[in-house]
């Protein structure tokens, strides 16, 4: 687990309103506005911002001010399918290199933790990095199928499928293990968003 400053926090509060639909694409992020809701001072937002638009959920304007992206229902399916064609490769990528991998997944979290933290491709390590900690954090944590405990169960055990599946050397049962599992997370948010609606 990763020490959090206050602008992570604050962060993850934006993210969450941004996916789940409540502030909306071409929304203006405004530094003062947001202390004042929040309840922080200038510096923690604008370092949180500046989080936000690596993670690409906010664009920087030619002008400076600070939008919401687009994050419809195309961009959000485009967005998990291809953090799973990313960590496909980084598990094919780790079967190459035959890193052990024998512990048993309990967490979602831990998962994708351990294959970021395995991969030699520094470029898949820091996608799969802020993708656990932004997107797959928020199905996962923030939505109402996220937290349902059978549905944490099933997705679970896609997880432990996949893992099984790297033991034997089956990169077919990998591959659309993962593709199920990401599959459940995009329906989560989908469905978040649309109770938002």
């Amino acid at each position: 687990m990763k020490n959090k400053r206050t602008c992570d926090y604050i962060a993850e509060a934006i993210q969450n309103e941004i996916l789940s639909g409540r502030m909306e694409a071409g929304e203006p992020l405004r530094q003062e506005e947001l202390a004042e809701t929040l309840g922080y001072s200038r510096i923690p937002i604008r370092e949180a911002l500046q989080i936000l638009e690596n993670q690409g959920l906010v664009r920087r304007l030619e002008t400076r001010h600070v939008v919401v992206a687009d994050f419809s229902e195309k961009v959000m399916d485009e967005i998990f399918e291809l953090i799973c064609r990313v960590q496909q490769r980084a598990i094919l990528d780790m079967a190459e290199d035959e890193t052990e991998w024998e512990m048993a997944v309990e967490e979602e979290e831990d998962f994708h933790t351990f294959i970021y933290t395995c991969i030699s491709n520094e470029f898949f390590r820091k996608l799969l990095e802020t993708a656990a900690d932004c997107f797959i954090r928020y199905a996962v944590n923030e939505t109402e199928d996220g937290k349902n405990v059978a549905k944490r169960k099933k997705r679970i055990q896609k997880l432990e499928t996949v893992r099984k599946a790297y033991g034997k050397g089956d990169t077919g049962k990998v591959e659309q293990e993962l593709e199920a599992y990401y599959g459940l997370l995009t329906e989560s948010v989908r469905r978040e968003r649309e109770f938002q609606s």
